[in-house]
């Protein structure tokens, strides 16, 4: 999920309202991890499997069982959302074409798996494996009982195609939805508030004027998930304090998108509630490495 800066970096906007920073406590006590920090597979984890597919979804399912899932949603032409991160199926499969100007059963022609590639595209091993674009639909009631991440990526009033399945699988407590677009989040919470998003530019003002002041106590989030990209660390100072305020208010916090190891071993470490990754074993491996460390103390 490549989430526009611009949207989830909203803090850069804001310097003055935040102190030079990495995850760490002012007051220097020892950081512990209040949720426990977990696997968050990018697009399923693509650097791993075919990007936005039920193929993906089933492998870290697999392999980490209370891990987020994230994708991107695309509407078709006949008004279904699909999974896919591109306006085009060009990238991704072996079809020609923008999205949006085809059918459902036209995309459901194409193979999903046609340009996975994890040697350079010296091989393409999943070619003819039946790997199809899948829709919103049929991913959540493969998997009704995990977390989801969905970035809508079309700039759109319709949103009844994207909300209605989320709604008809009862997966209003699973399901959170981002948007680089306000409108499109606006207009979620303003139809459907029973549903769950993430900040947007526009929530930015009143969010860090209150976490910075006396105003917190009386502060309602609009959102459920704060989604910051990882180079915020480099900039910008949040302590372990500033990180309880905003899980105290219910709000999930998750970065994105982190592939380095030692950047993923220092958010293990951390308070975020999730680590969105292309390589969700890397982190599983440091979450473990972790463990067995405190369980030999």
């Amino acid at each position: 999920m490549q989430l526009n800066r611009i949207f989830l970096l909203f803090i850069f906007l804001f310097p003055f309202f935040l102190a030079p920073l990495s995850f760490t406590d002012e007051n220097k006590t020892n950081l512990k991890n209040l949720q426990g920090t977990k696997v968050a597979a990018h697009r399923g984890g693509k650097a791993l499997f075919p990007e936005n597919t039920l193929y993906a979804y089933q492998k870290a399912v697999a392999q980490w069982h209370n891990c987020l899932l994230e994708g991107d949603i695309q509407l078709t032409a006949d008004n279904v959302a699909i999974l896919m991160h591109d306006t085009t199926v060009d990238r991704t499969t072996n079809g020609q074409g923008s999205v949006k100007e085809k059918t459902l059963s036209e995309l459901k022609t194409l193979d999903a798996g046609y340009k996975f590639t994890t040697d350079g595209g010296q091989t393409f091993p999943l070619r003819g494996k039946g790997i199809t674009v899948p829709t919103l639909d049929e991913v959540l009631e493969a998997f009704p009982d995990h977390t989801f991440l969905f970035e809508v990526k079309p700039s759109t009033e319709n949103i009844s195609p994207i909300v209605e399945p989320i709604i008809k699988r009862n997966m209003q407590d699973k399901v959170y939805l981002a948007s680089v677009h306000p409108i499109v989040i606006d207009r979620i919470r303003k139809d459907y508030p029973q549903i769950k998003t993430c900040f947007t530019i526009s929530d930015s003002f009143a969010f860090l004027s209150a976490l910075r002041s006396e105003n917190w106590g009386n502060y309602t989030p609009p959102a459920q998930m704060l989604a910051i990209n990882e180079k915020m660390e480099n900039s910008f100072n949040i302590t372990s304090d500033e990180i309880k305020k905003i899980k105290e208010k219910g709000i999930q916090i998750l970065v994105f998108t982190v592939n380095n190891p030692e950047n993923i071993k220092k958010l293990v470490s951390s308070e975020v509630n999730w680590i969105l990754t292309d390589y969700p074993d890397r982190v599983a491996q440091l979450e473990n490495e972790q463990n067995d460390t405190k369980n030999s103390l």
